[in-house]
C-alpha cells in the first residue's frame, strides 16, 4: 500500500507539473526598454553608416558589444569601430583613413604614439564584422584580409578569408588570431565570437562540413578545436528518424564548452498518395558539449513558441531561435506572425522557460544588432529611418545577474 501511494504521489505531483508548465507557456510578461541614446547617420566621427556602400554590394555587418555599460560598435560599411558611453559620448575610435574623413572631436594618435584621452587611432579595416570584449576591455573584431592572402581549404571546403584583430582599451593594436593562435591562418566565415569568463575568446566557423569552434585562452594560445559535422548532429531517441536544423552554437559563459541548439523536423505523409507532402516542426533541444573532448554532457528540450495573435484559432508550435547564454539561463528570440518580438528565458536548473514582451516599433527594424552581456544584459542598435537608436532591456534583474 505504501508503494502505491508513492506512485500516485508520484503520478499526481508529475500531473501538476505538467499543467503548470502548459500555463506558464503562454504567460507573457512585458520588459520595458530603456532608451540610452542616438546616434545620426553620416560619414563623422560619431556617426553610423547601416545602409550605405560604393556599388550594389550589400550592407556589411554592424556588430554591438557591451560591457560595464560601455559599447563598442564594429561599423562594416563605414570600416570603423566605436567605443561609446552609456549617454552616447565617443570614448575612441579605430578608424580607416581611406574611408573615413579626419576626426574632428577626437585626438589623432600616431601608431606607437603614447595618448590619452579621447582618441582616434587609423587602423586599415577591410571589413569589421563580429566584436567581443573581454575584462580588461581587450577589443575582438573580426575582419576580412586583403585578396593576396585568402586561400581555400579542401579539407573543410570552405575559403579562408578572417581573422580575428585585438585593440587595447583605447584602440592600440596589438596582433590578431588565426586558426593557430597569434599570427595564424586566416578562419572560414565566422559566425560568433564570444568571450568567457576566463577571457578565453571563442571563435565559432562555418564551413562546407560543418561547423568549427576555435577556443583561445587570455594570451591568444590555441587551447582546443572541436568540429561538428553537419551529417553527424546529435538526435534525442524520440527524434530518430526526423531531420535534424542546427540554429545556433554559443560558448557557454563559464567557458566549459559550447551550446548548441538544434530544431527537429519530421516529414509528412500524404496518406492518399503514400508520398512526401512537406516537413513539420517537432521539437528542440539544447546540447551542452564539452570543449576538452567535443562529447555532449547535457541536453534540455525547450518547449516551443506558440502565437499570441487573437486571431489565430490554433497557433502552430515553432522554434525559438537561440540567441546566447548568461548564468543558468539561456536566452531565446522569436517574433510573432503581427510583428511583435518576445524572448524566452529558459533556466537550466528547473527546466522552465519565461516568456517576455519587448517593445520594438516596426520602423526601428530597418536594421537590428544585438548584444548580450555576461550578466545577461540585452543591448541594441536599432536602425530607424532618420536615427540609429541604442537600447537595453535589464534582464539581469530577473536572473540574478550582477547590476552596474
Amino acid at each position: 500500500m505504501v508503494g502505491k501511494r508513492l506512485n500516485v504521489g508520484l503520478i499526481a505531483a508529475t500531473l501538476v507539473a505538467m499543467l503548470a508548465s502548459c500555463s506558464d507557456a503562454r504567460e507573457v510578461t512585458a520588459l520595458q526598454r530603456e532608451q540610452l541614446f542616438t546616434l545620426g547617420y553620416g560619414v563623422l566621427e560619431d556617426q553610423l553608416n547601416l545602409f550605405s556602400l560604393e556599388g550594389n554590394a550589400p550592407p556589411a555587418k554592424t556588430a554591438l558589444a557591451m560591457r560595464d555599460g560601455i559599447f563598442f560598435v564594429s561599423n562594416g560599411n563605414a570600416a570603423k569601430v566605436m567605443t561609446l558611453s552609456s549617454f552616447g559620448d565617443l570614448l575612441a575610435m579605430v578608424y580607416n583613413p581611406e574611408r573615413n574623413p579626419p576626426p574632428l572631436t577626437l585626438q589623432a594618435a600616431e601608431t606607437g604614439a603614447v595618448a590619452q584621452g579621447r582618441v582616434a587611432r587609423a587602423y586599415p579595416f577591410g571589413s569589421p564584422g563580429e566584436i567581443a570584449v573581454d575584462s580588461k576591455r581587450t577589443i575582438f573584431v573580426e575582419d576580412r584580409v586583403p585578396d593576396s592572402r585568402r586561400s581555400y581549404d579542401d579539407s573543410s571546403m570552405a575559403s579562408l578569408e578572417y581573422v580575428v584583430l585585438r585593440f587595447s582599451r583605447d584602440g592600440e593594436y596589438l596582433d590578431y588570431l588565426g586558426q593557430e593562435g597569434v599570427g595564424g591562418t586566416p578562419f572560414p566565415s565566422i559566425v560568433g565570437l564570444y568571450i568567457t569568463a576566463a577571457d578565453d575568446c571563442v571563435v565559432v566557423c562555418l564551413t562546407g562540413m560543418g561547423w568549427t569552434a576555435f577556443v583561445f585562452d587570455r594570451f591568444g594560445i590555441l587551447e582546443s578545436t572541436v568540429s561538428i559535422r553537419r551529417n553527424e548532429l546529435p538526435r534525442p531517441p524520440e527524434e530518430a528518424g526526423g531531420i535534424a536544423s542546427l540554429d545556433r552554437i554559443v560558448a557557454a559563459p563559464d567557458g566549459s564548452g559550447l551550446i548548441i541548439k538544434i530544431d527537429y523536423y519530421r516529414e509528412i505523409v500524404d496518406q492518399e498518395t503514400h508520398t512526401q507532402a512537406g516537413i513539420e516542426f517537432s521539437s528542440s533541444w539544447a546540447w551542452v558539449m564539452d570543449g576538452s573532448n567535443g562529447a555532449y554532457v547535457e541536453r534540455y528540450e525547450l518547449q516551443p513558441f506558440e502565437s499570441l495573435v487573437k486571431d489565430e484559432a490554433r497557433p502552430v508550435p515553432r522554434a525559438w531561435g537561440l540567441v546566447g547564454a548568461a548564468a543558468d539561463t539561456l536566452f531565446l528570440a522569436a517574433t510573432d506572425d503581427d510583428g511583435a518580438t518576445y524572448y524566452g528565458l529558459f533556466d537550466r536548473v528547473s527546466r522552465t522557460i519565461r516568456r517576455y514582451s519587448l517593445k520594438i516599433e516596426p520602423d526601428e527594424l530597418l536594421y537590428a544588432s544585438f548584444s548580450l552581456s555576461p550578466e545577461g544584459i540585452l543591448s541594441a542598435v536599432l536602425g530607424s529611418r532618420y536615427e540609429a537608436r541604442f537600447v537595453w532591456w535589464r534582464f539581469d534583474r530577473l536572473i540574478g545577474g550582477l547590476a552596474p
